[in-house]
């Protein structure tokens, strides 16, 4: 069990997440932090209600703080005083603040997100895959709308998308807050990134994606505040007994989707080939011979001189020809052979930003007896061949270990 102390404990959030931490089996709060607590306010709690950090005595695994930024020096003081983990969902930080969580964060766990919500990290992934397809032929307009009693604006949500944009980029892009002094077409480069306040609207954010006729919209609109605190929770479990470190709802999106598919390809056949020339010419005229066949899994060695081992996949019923076409070059060329394998796919996009994916994958080969005869990985997937007779208990294996159905 989690043991959580909430700190702005009488506002919104803060009662959200204690009213949902009630229910959750997995956490429990142990006390809580106001600076309008009074024995009043304490009535009904099953835990203490206090104004004053220092006066703090409980234990706990984590801080979950959603307050004011003013709260935060004393936040940072009391969590590296007891080792306390921290999970910050207050927003309008300073960038002089901005620092001062990063120097923490060397020192404890902190959990920092602008929305904590997962639909939200969601739609930042997703911002970041149109990004990469879509490239400097789309300009880029994000709208965000929150309640009226909103502080900061933009919101620290739309920063977050519009970081995710830049930071994906091939090309240089700034975020543009305010074009109502300029008299002039929209500049290359730009992400445009427009505030509304009204009503009482939880949060709302759309990121535009705008080409030559036509028009792709991402959108994200949180029905109430629940969805925050569900997340913030959602934090606190995932950064206990974590290390130090800054960690985010990217992170935490990428551990839930390291592994999300493992599929299999039967009868391949490998091909491996020892001292083959390494000459740019040689390659490509050997790879050229291959032109009608589907070569798969490549990899190489790095050369001794000018001379390199190199390996690949075909289809078992490409074998003969891939055979015939090595055979028949300038170079003739006799691989070793291994027939009849099945490939083995293991794929989920948190490989790209999450380590220890490999280690835990050949762990689980270590533990049937399984040596992989060819071995290719991407940021989002490893790909090997195996034998036909183990595939399916490698696939029973890596999937225990990811928590796939």
């Amino acid at each position: 069990m989690v043991r959580i102390i909430v700190n702005g404990a009488l506002g919104q959030m803060g009662r959200e997440i204690i009213a949902q931490a009630t229910g959750d089996a997995s956490i429990t709060v142990v006390a809580g932090l106001d600076p309008s607590a009074s024995e009043a306010a304490a009535s009904g709690l099953r835990f203490p209600l206090i104004n004053d950090i220092t006066t703090l005595q409980e234990n706990a695994d984590v801080v979950v703080d959603f307050s004011h930024p003013s709260a935060l020096s004393g936040l940072l003081h009391y969590c590296t005083k007891t080792r306390t983990a921290l999970v910050l969902g207050t927003t309008g930080y300073s960038a002089a603040d901005k620092r001062l969580i990063e120097d923490t964060a060397r020192v404890i766990p902190i959990f920092q997100s602008p929305n904590m919500s997962y639909g939200v990290a969601v739609l930042a992934d997703l911002t970041r895959q149109a990004t990469k397809a879509l490239g400097s032929r789309f300009d880029v307009e994000i709208v965000e709308t929150h309640h009226r009693r909103k502080m900061d604006s933009p919101s620290g949500t739309a920063l977050m998308l519009a970081d995710a944009v830049i930071a994906t980029s091939a090309d240089p892009m700034t975020v543009v807050l305010d074009r109502s002094d300029r008299h002039e077409p929209r500049q290359p480069g730009e992400v445009g990134v427009v505030a509304r306040r009204g009503g009482t609207v939880a949060g709302a954010h759309t990121v535009g994606f705008y080409g030559d006729d036509e028009v792709i919209e991402l959108s994200h609109a949180a029905l109430s505040r629940r969805i925050l605190a569900g997340g913030a929770l959602r934090a606190a479990g995932y950064i206990a007994g974590k290390g130090p470190g800054l960690y985010s709802m990217t992170q935490l999106l990428a551990e839930q989707s390291l592994v999300t598919h493992v599929g299999l390809e039967r009868d391949v056949a490998v091909l491996s080939l020892e001292a083959v020339s390494a000459d740019p010419d040689d390659l490509a005229g050997l790879f050229g011979a291959l032109r009608g066949i589907n070569v798969d899994m490549i990899s190489a060695t790095t050369p001794h001189g000018d001379r390199l081992d190199l390996a690949f996949s075909v289809p078992q019923a490409d074998l003969a020809a891939a055979v015939r076409a090595l055979a028949d070059g300038a170079n003739p060329l006799k691989p070793h052979i291994t027939e009849h394998l099945t490939k083995l796919t293991v794929e989920g996009e948190g490989m790209a930003c999450a380590p220890g994916v490999a280690a835990r994958v050949f762990a689980c080969l270590a533990a049937r007896g399984v040596s992989a005869r060819q071995v290719t990985t991407s940021e989002t997937k490893i790909t090997m061949a195996v034998e036909a007779a183990q595939a399916p208990s490698i696939v029973e294996a890596v999937r225990a270990e990811f928590g796939l159905a």
